[in-house]
């Protein structure tokens, strides 16, 4: 019995010990039922998983978390191995065994069973725990770029180059403005902007687009720029609007970034809204679009671009490309109208687009001549013209008052393309009571001129200096083309205003529709005849009859609107020989414009027109004999007879004289007595004065006073043209010292041609001379006298806003000024035939900006200059940019008379 003990204990240990690998090789086929079944589970449950990842990832632009991502890959590791093993039990059923006896191979059924049961074990950890997949994902950083869709653009090369030089490789450039009509691309523009920054390589942290509109939300703007940082919504939600913008501000400090406003309609102040100042320091960037050029002021941007309309090739291209190539060649009748509807456009990117899709697909070349003449007569019938051009573009008109509104609305009344002279624009819209209803006309004047930079700062006209250096505007086509659908209310009164520039529109049937009318122009040298007598005009306010070639309107033409017609104006017309009959029974007429008519005699029944306060006369083909009393009792305020010459001289100006009311009085005489009288009487109301061929004329005493109650406050042009003896302009104080008070502060133009004087010292007196043309006058020695000190020059501010001096057979002349002055910058210095002037006050250190002179060899054989100085030489159609020195060197070999005209370039332009 002791014997058998230790036998069974042994016995029992060899059995626990083999009992257990046994078990690998007695229970392998349900082990592996269980491992096939947990597999199957195991697969379903990561497939899932997996499902709900890929849908986050594509819907919430999310990434799957580091514990999601390793458990679907060790799971996908791990089903592979039990793949493997799986396949080798299916082998191995392949083997048939002998009944209730083992397999051949028994070492390698134990080596089954124990990977088998050993799997089973290491399937159950990848049952996961609970609420592990909760939260599969989590959301993905914002990409440095956010990619915008764009077509393919046309014509913005240029403009992107420049824009894109400021924002690379200009690091004192961090504020940029791009400014432009609506439609005209400028957030196109900023889209390629947008694209080019999203390449590698521009070493940015973060690119910002940001749409702002017209009602500006600070809120959604912060916002905008919070996401694209990454700040969470939760901190967001809980942060106070001062906590906000300091750690917008904390974040975009540690960053270098680009923001890309578009849309921009006011001032944005960036620091109120948590964006830093771009700086150098920073290397960050801002970028902005706006309708508005006094945006760009307000934002003080460091760089303005104002985007411009296509060209006529590139507006054809950009409207091809919109139509399709395949309706371009659908008929050879195509391509040409094609031209003229991308002409009507007038290079405007948004009606082109518009246009061009609406023609896409139509290869009849009947439809195509039907939508140009719809384009040219009633644009707003066009498909998509309203709705994606027009209201587009009110947008701008929207954003004016509502007698801004009214004064953009009359610039309809222009043809297309003219070159709307901005004074008589103005005089026009006070004529028409637009400018309020005061009768101090030259504050009308200074509100006309904020109107019109309002206009132009909105892009609604553009401006420019026609051939005489009058400033002008000008309405773009399509911008016209709203304004007028605007004016007539939208489209649906075709007749409250109408503009006529052919002649076979002075038919029956378009006079018959002036009885619906508020405002008609008839324009153009096309318009030969007006046969017809309009209907009875009960609403017609305004009429505009200009640069015709008609000789006379029919008896009666003016009885269906003498009671309600205020502004009429026949001016150029030069083939209007008498004056109009009807005229002096409008009696509700307040303005009245004849200038440029050959209208010799002004009748004495004008003083029936007792509501008349603008009377313009200037240019007249005619000496105009007005008579006695045909004036006085009319309730003037503007007397105007610029270039023409007054029959009764001297009877004209001692009515005017009397007229208490006149404030605007612009007037040529040629007798000394009326000289006199107007510097002596007309201080309150002179604006232009000419004195030609006064013979007598030999010196003009001006009272002047010291509190500036008798000066000439608001004379803008002073002409004196062969007045042989006068040789003295005497001011009774200021000669000698620096005014302390100017005797003609308004004064911008003088021209001065063959007359006496020995200098003009008087102009001291004109701080705001803009405008000097001195011409043929024999005697002169000095423009400026030896008995100015150069202090008292420097007080008065004599010439500090001259934009151009020209001076012109002088030949005596020896000196502008003894000393040097200060200049404007590109002030134009244009001198010929003054064999001894050989200086000019000018100071190289004083003279920083851009300025130019056109002159002969002697001046320039001693002028004096920095011989290093950029400069670019005109002659004789050459233009060559080189140093000042080597621009001399070359004028030595030029003959005695040779012109050169040098433009000196700013030190910042070298």
């Amino acid at each position: 019995m002791d014997f058998a003990n230790p036998l069974l204990e042994l016995v029992k240990e060899l059995w626990c010990f083999a009992s257990k690998p046994l078990g690998y090789v007695y229970h392998l086929k349900d082990n592996v039922d269980s491992l096939r079944k947990t597999i199957e589970d195991l697969e379903d449950l990561s497939y899932d998983v997996k499902v709900r990842v890929v849908h986050e990832e594509k819907e919430a632009r999310a990434v799957r978390t580091k514990q999601v991502a390793n458990w679907l890959g060790e799971v996908q590791e791990f089903v592979d191995r039990v793949s493997q093993v799986l396949r080798e039990v299916e082998e191995r059923e392949k083997i048939k065994c002998l009944c209730r006896c083992l397999p051949p191979n028994c070492w390698s059924s134990y080596k089954l069973g124990k990977r088998v049961n050993q799997m089973l074990n290491e399937a159950r950890e990848f049952q996961p725990k609970e609420g592990k997949f909760n939260i599969v994902t989590s959301p993905l950083p914002p990409p440095q770029v956010l990619g915008m869709p764009m077509d393919k653009t046309v014509g913005l090369d240029s403009s992107f180059k420049e824009v894109w030089k400021w924002l690379v490789d200009e690091e004192q450039v961090g504020l940029i403005g791009l400014d432009g009509i609506g439609g005209v691309g400028k957030t196109t523009l900023m889209k390629r902007i947008n694209m080019e920054l999203s390449r590698p390589n521009h070493g940015l942290d973060v690119v910002i687009w940001v749409v702002v509109s017209k009602q500006v939300n600070k809120d959604r703007i912060q916002d905008t720029i919070r996401k694209r940082l990454d700040i969470e919504d939760e901190l967001w939600k809980g942060w106070s609007w001062d906590e906000r913008v300091h750690h917008l501000c904390e974040d975009l400090n540690m960053k270098k970034f680009v923001l890309l406003i578009d849309d921009l309609w006011g001032r944005l102040d960036l620091l109120q809204i948590g964006v830093p100042h771009p700086s150098p320091e920073n290397g960050s960037k801002v970028v902005f679009t706006t309708r508005s050029k006094q945006v760009c002021d307000q934002m003080v941007a460091d760089k303005i671009f104002k985007v411009q309309c296509l060209t006529p090739e590139e507006a054809l291209e950009l409207f091809e490309n919109n139509v399709g190539k395949s309706t371009i060649d659908s008929h050879p009748d195509i391509p040409v109208l094609a031209k003229g509807i991308a002409r009507e456009c007038d290079g405007l990117p948004l009606a082109l687009i518009t246009i061009g899709r609406a023609m896409a697909g139509i290869a009849n070349p009947h439809e195509w001549k039907h939508a140009l003449t719809t384009l040219r007569n009633k644009p707003h019938n066009l498909p998509g013209m309203v709705k994606e051009v027009y209201n587009i573009l009110e947008f701008s008109y929207n954003s004016l008052k509502d007698s801004t509104q009214q004064c953009f609305l009359y610039c309809c009344l222009f043809p297309e393309d003219y070159l709307i002279v901005n004074n008589e624009l103005i005089e026009l819209w006070i004529g028409e009571g637009l400018l309020g209803d005061t009768n101090n006309v030259y504050r009308m004047r200074e509100e006309g001129e904020y109107v019109l930079g309002d206009l132009k700062r909105l892009c609604l006209l553009e401006s420019g200096l026609d051939d005489y250096r009058r400033q002008y505007v000008k309405m773009h086509d399509v911008i016209r083309d709203m304004a007028i659908w605007i004016a007539r209310d939208h489209g649906q009164r075709e007749n409250k205003l109408i503009v006529i520039e052919e002649e076979e529109d002075i038919s029956t049937k378009m006079i018959s529709k002036w009885g619906e009318a508020k405002k008609v122009s008839i324009w153009g040298e096309w318009i030969q005849n007006i046969n017809q007598t309009p209907p009875r005009c009960f609403q017609l306010k305004t009429l505009i009859i200009r640069e015709t070639n008609v000789m006379e309107v029919p008896r009666g033409f003016f009885e269906s609107m003498a009671a309600c017609l205020m502004v009429l104006d026949l001016s150029d017309n030069e083939n209007i020989k008498s004056f109009p009959e009807g005229i002096c029974n409008l009696i509700s007429l307040q303005y009245l414009n004849l200038s440029g008519t050959r209208i010799s005699e002004l009748p004495k029944e004008i003083s029936n027109l007792t509501r008349l306060q603008w009377l313009l006369l200037d240019e007249m083909m005619q000496h105009i004999p007005i008579l006695i009393g045909a004036i006085a009792s009319l309730p003037l305020n503007v007397f105007s007879s610029w270039g023409s010459s007054l029959e009764n001289e001297d009877e004209v100006v001692e009515e005017l004289g009397r007229m208490q009311g006149l404030t605007d009085l612009s007037i040529h005489v040629q007798k000394s007595s009326s000289a006199l009288k107007i510097f002596q009487s007309f201080q309150r109301c002179i604006r232009r004065v000419g004195i030609k061929n006064c013979e007598g004329l030999t010196h003009i005493p001006i009272s002047h006073s010291l509190k500036g109650s008798g000066n000439f406050l608001h004379l803008e042009v002073l002409n004196f043209v062969s007045c042989h003896m006068l040789v003295k302009m005497e001011i009774n104080q200021g000669i000698g010292q620096a005014p302390n008070c100017y005797c003609f502060p308004s004064l911008v133009e003088v021209l001065i041609v063959r007359c006496g004087f020995l200098d003009l010292s008087w102009l001291v007196h004109a701080p705001k001379l803009q405008s000097l043309t001195i011409l043929y006058c024999n005697l002169m020695k000095k423009i400026i006298g030896d008995e100015i000190a150069r202090e008292e020059l420097a007080a008065s501010g004599l010439f500090s806003r001259l934009k151009y001096l020209r001076i012109e057979g002088l030949p005596k002349l020896k000196s502008i000024c003894d000393h040097a002055l200060l200049f404007p910058q590109g002030v134009e210095f244009s001198i010929d035939s003054c064999p001894r002037l050989r200086k000019l006050p000018l100071d190289s250190n004083g003279m920083r900006g851009s300025f130019s002179i056109k002159a002969e060899k002697g001046l320039w054989e001693e002028f004096e200059w920095d011989p290093a100085a950029r400069v670019t030489l005109k002659w004789q159609g050459t233009v060559e940019e080189m140093t000042y020195g080597e621009a001399a060197r070359k004028m030595k070999d030029w003959g005695p008379h040779h012109l050169a005209r040098l433009e000196f370039l700013a030190s910042g332009e070298e």
